[in-house]
């Protein structure tokens, strides 16, 4: 049996988190757990879903009102919405009508009204209701990677990434967010004096000036100007890295290929490995705190820590 491949996290401010899942031979597509990744237990069985979907993002507003998105077998995006606490979904179809040949790759919400779902490279849709509407939401030459807001703020960055037709990056910006996706300015992005033109895989902000992206082969970049300008800083490992969760204070977690695991306690002005012991590629964490919490990835791996990763355990998926 292909083990899981989970793919996004989200824990709500209760205890509640949920993890979806992208590919493998489970039946489950989405996770449940209640405390903070001791165990898991199935939420949405793929078998009623009718199709064939790999869920790459997933957000609940609560514990009865939740989101998850991907790409069903043909390639279209989805998105499926929950009211009950996933005893029951309906896909909505006015965002995946529009997303024929598109995954969607994140779905992410400022507060409790809005939110954004995103199709990598692509597009965007912004919901001003909870999710009851979905409309295009886009700015010129944006070509929406990935979406972090502040919490309840509004304030939030899209990263963008241009390609010309050989797939090389003509331009890495972000666009700031004032008013949750209404609106956009471009930052026009600098790295060493020159237009940001690397790759990149995510980025986070502590606060609405510092700030942190993660790339291939060790990348670390910060800003400490709201996203305009950017600094190299020095990983110490060469490994890819693709995952960044911040935390109150200064503190934050990045995830990468081959097991790895950073944590920087200065706002991103130097880091030090955390030892998970695995080497699969690890996609998404969360945290209660700076000691409890939670990782996943490939090959069905689901960690958890009580002690800011100083020791994992094995999560124990419930059938």
């Amino acid at each position: 049996m292909i083990p899981p491949v989970f793919s996004d996290v989200q824990l709500l401010p209760g205890g509640a988190a949920f993890v979806t899942e992208a590919g493998g031979e489970s039946r489950t597509a989405l996770w449940r757990t209640d405390d903070l990744g001791r165990t898991f237990r199935p939420l949405l069985d793929r078998r009623l879903l009718g199709e064939k979907l790999r869920l790459y993002g997933t957000w609940f507003l609560d514990e009865q009102r939740g989101f998850v998105c991907g790409e069903d077998e043909d390639g279209d995006g989805a998105l499926l919405a929950t009211r009950d606490g996933g005893l029951s979904w309906e896909p909505v179809t006015a965002v995946a009508e529009q997303a024929l040949a598109t995954p969607l790759t994140q779905v992410v919400f400022a507060d409790d009204r809005r939110g954004l779902v995103v199709a990598a490279g692509d597009a965007l849709w912004r919901t001003t209701d909870a999710g009851a509407g979905w409309r295009p939401s886009t700015a010129p030459e944006m070509s929406a990677h990935g979406v972090f807001f502040l919490d309840g703020t509004g304030r939030g960055w899209v990263l963008s990434q241009n390609l010309d037709e050989g797939l090389r990056i003509l331009r890495t910006q972000h666009f700031a967010t004032l008013d949750a996706g209404a609106t956009f300015t471009p930052l026009g992005d600098v790295l060493d004096g020159e237009s940001l033109r690397l790759d990149v895989a995510a980025c986070a902000f502590w606060d609405e000036r510092t700030g942190l992206l993660c790339g291939p082969e060790g990348l670390f970049l910060r800003t400490a100007d709201g996203g305009r300008s950017w600094t190299r800083v020095d990983s110490g490992i060469p490994s890819d890295f693709n995952f960044v969760f911040p935390l109150g204070g200064s503190t934050a977690y990045v995830l990468g290929c081959e097991g790895r695991m950073m944590r920087t306690d200065d706002a991103g002005r130097t880091f030090r490995p955390i030892v998970t012991g695995v080497e699969t590629e690890l996609h998404a964490a969360a945290f209660a705190d700076e000691s409890r919490g939670f990782l996943v990835g490939e090959a069905g791996v689901a960690l958890w820590t009580g002690d800011g990763g100083k020791s994992w355990n094995r999560s124990i998926l419930a059938s």
